[in-house]
């Protein structure tokens, strides 16, 4: 008996008692478990597909949709294949996610430092914007901008601002960016890119030369001015060369009897009604998250730098904030995939994103091949975030903890 509970340990500790092996035993019949309750599953929905002859299959992907889709960002045309209407769905709804992204959390961060104001009436508008919307269900606020955008006038009647810009109850028209050849528009865009990099390279040396030597550097400005001014330039040889400029202004202009708009880049209403409700509603979530973080960090930290001269923005910008970080990204985090599968309730106020081009696409394909592309699609988008969000957040640990 003695042999046997010699063997029955680890490290010298029963393995019964021993943490570690405790440990890696539930993990591996918690995942046994998920692979069992999984497999039984779809065992089941096959099961049930085959039983009741619903059909399924991927093959429809080659067949041509024919069906326009209202607002695409890539070419389409109805005689393309069912393939191709999802990929320009997705892309519409990867478009409004990133744009999204980048606005809410702009304006959660003002938010967020707005509440902690020494101002009573700022604090007091901030707090108010966060009740409000935080505690609005979306799909009101999405309603509620999307009838604001039909008050406009109609198209023949709209506001017309300097002759660029159109705005009226089918969207917001403006100049746009038109390439003149793949040539020279991949060459200027390849050039600018790597320039856009060189510029966050640089930003990044001159904060840590300043926060060193305590040297004004001006990385923000600097690494802006590197890309504005590399594009410029390239821009210039591109067209001393002979390749003509690489892009060229589309500007809207109304046409026909009715005066659509043609020309520029037209947000069609549901596409703005999206924008705005989602980053409304979303900017809400993330001021609280802003707010807890900053707040997280010492009042001592702020005491000290106050007390060496640094000013209340420049305490904000390079003590209180870079700690507030490694407190802040993780919940950020999720609340940018809330944006993204958020961005699904778009099929309500008529935008063509992912989720409305499928549910159109079930009335000729088998629905259930699709809503499994549906969420294939956004797994494989909010998996992406989150691994970038993932690794920011390491990043900014490392340097926190050096």
């Amino acid at each position: 008996m003695a042999t046997v509970l010699r063997y029955l340990t680890y490290q010298g500790i029963p393995i019964w008692r021993n943490i570690f092996v405790i440990q890696w035993i539930s993990q591996i019949l918690s995942g046994l478990f998920v692979v069992v309750l999984v497999t039984w599953f779809f065992i089941n929905i096959g099961n049930a597909v085959h039983d009741r002859d619903i059909p399924y299959g991927f093959s429809f992907l080659s067949r041509e949709y024919q069906t326009p889709i209202g607002q695409h960002f890539l070419a389409y045309q109805s005689s393309d294949s069912f393939l191709y209407a999802f990929i320009v769905a997705g892309t519409n709804t990867l478009i409004v996610s990133i744009v999204g992204i980048f606005l809410a959390t702009a304006l959660g961060v003002f938010v967020g430092v707005s509440r902690m104001s020494s101002n009573w009436l700022v604090a007091k508008i901030s707090l108010a914007y966060v009740e409000f919307f935080r505690n609005v269900p979306l799909l009101v606020h999405l309603f509620f901008w999307f009838y604001i955008v039909l008050e406009f006038p109609p198209v023949r009647e709209g506001y017309v601002i300097g002759g660029l810009f159109y705005i009226n109850n089918a969207g917001f028209s403006l100049p746009w960016l038109s390439p003149t050849s793949f040539q020279a528009a991949g060459t200027w865009g390849l050039i600018f890119v790597i320039s856009l990099i060189g510029g966050m390279v640089l930003s990044r040396r001159l904060s840590r030369r300043e926060s060193v030597t305590g040297i004004s550097s001006y990385p923000l400005l600097s690494g802006f001015a590197l890309p504005f001014i590399t594009g410029v330039v390239v821009w210039w040889i591109l067209g001393i060369v002979g390749w003509g400029s690489p892009f060229l202004v589309s500007i809207p202009e109304p046409h026909g009897a009715f005066g659509r708009i043609s020309g520029g880049f037209t947000a069609a209403g549901g596409l703005i009604a999206l924008l705005v409700g989602l980053v409304t509603y979303t900017a809400a979530f993330i001021a609280e998250i802003v707010r807890a973080g900053i707040q997280s960090v010492g009042r001592g930290q702020t005491e000290a730098s106050r007390a060496v001269g640094l000013s209340g923005m420049a305490t904000l910008r390079h003590i209180t904030f870079p700690q507030a970080l490694r407190v802040i990204v993780p919940p950020l985090i999720s609340q940018f995939l809330n944006l993204t599968k958020n961005s699904s309730l778009a099929g309500a106020i008529g935008y063509s994103d992912l989720t409305n081009v499928a549910k159109t696409m079930t009335q000729t394909a088998p629905a259930v091949s699709i809503f499994i592309l549906i969420m294939a699609a956004y797994l494989a988008i909010s998996l992406t975030y989150s691994g970038i969000g993932n690794l920011y957040n390491r990043h900014i640990r490392i340097v926190g903890s050096s």
